[in-house]
């Protein structure tokens, strides 16, 4: 029953703690402002710079009405904390983490995690008179998680995979390998793309409606290497020096698990428009 009493209590203060917006102030609005209050200003204009770093890359963040949640769930936190006991703090901490948690497993997985279960169980772990072997805990939970990522790996390969053949025969693309569809748009006489040439490329990312993706790519690439995404690599492939190609993938294939932290979905199809030339030898300059 505490714990339930605890969550109550920790509801009751975010509630409250919602109610008003705090208001913008800049350091020379705030009146005898110290030393303390200088450096916890600093501290928060770092943080909110941080925050616009994240909006930048998720546009969800970069709206008023966002922004102003964000202020009153940092207030609600600040709120809900009690200065005289460690244990409830460490316990509300780990429950903010649970519930951040708790709402990504749902969008990652599409299942509800049970918060009762969770706080039944963390309630038997701490007063039981012989804890649980933490290894063989360790164990079931990564075994279980090892199930629901096959599962969730299979279903967004599928997703890209359909995606991406639709937008692609809507562009009337040959499919020219795994997760690529393609065409060249500007022929050249020149040599063959192989593995491992060194290849200068200029390459523009977009969405199927156009939109343009922002990301990092190398404008020097070796052909073959280990780190260059398969995708891209038979892109390249599939060109001669000096020619463009116009080629579709989609946003798992071609950034793996880092597409969400771009703000892609890995079923996102992307079109790829590169140009490579292959960069001279010694053997070359030597023949010239």
């Amino acid at each position: 029953m505490k714990f339930k009493s605890y969550i109550s209590m920790a509801a009751c203060g975010l509630i409250l703690a919602a109610c008003s917006t705090p208001e913008a102030k800049n350091l020379s609005e705030i009146s005898n402002a110290s030393k303390a209050d200088s450096l916890i200003y600093y501290f928060a204009q770092m943080r909110g710079a941080e925050y616009d770093r994240e909006a930048q890359r998720d546009t969800t963040l970069a709206t008023e009405q966002a922004k102003k949640a964000y202020v009153m769930g940092v207030q609600a936190g600040l709120n809900a904390a009690k200065a005289d006991n460690e244990a409830y703090n460490r316990g509300l901490f780990l429950g903010m983490q649970m519930a951040m948690n708790f709402q990504q497993f749902s969008k990652d997985y599409g299942i509800q995690l049970n918060k009762k279960v969770f706080l039944e169980s963390l309630a038997e772990a701490m007063s039981s008179d012989s804890l649980a072997n933490p290894s063989d805990m360790q164990r079931e939970f990564y075994r279980i998680m090892g199930e629901f990522n096959s599962g969730k790996e299979e279903r967004e390969n599928q997703a890209a995979s359909e995606s991406l053949e639709k937008a692609a025969s809507g562009m009337n693309l040959k499919k020219l390998a795994d997760n690529l569809w393609g065409e060249i748009t500007e022929k050249t006489d020149g040599e063959k793309i192989k593995d491992g040439d060194n290849v200068e490329t200029s390459i523009v990312l977009a969405h199927a409606d156009g939109k343009s993706i922002e990301a990092p790519l190398p404008s020097k690439i070796k052909v073959g290497a280990r780190n260059i995404p398969a995708p891209l690599g038979e892109a390249l492939k599939t060109l001669k020096s000096g020619e463009t190609g116009k080629f579709a993938t989609s946003a798992k294939a071609l950034f793996g698990q880092r597409a969400t932290q771009m703000g892609l979905e890995p079923s996102d199809v992307v079109i790829m428009t590169i140009k490579a030339t292959v960069a001279p030898t010694e053997d070359t300059a030597k023949s010239k």
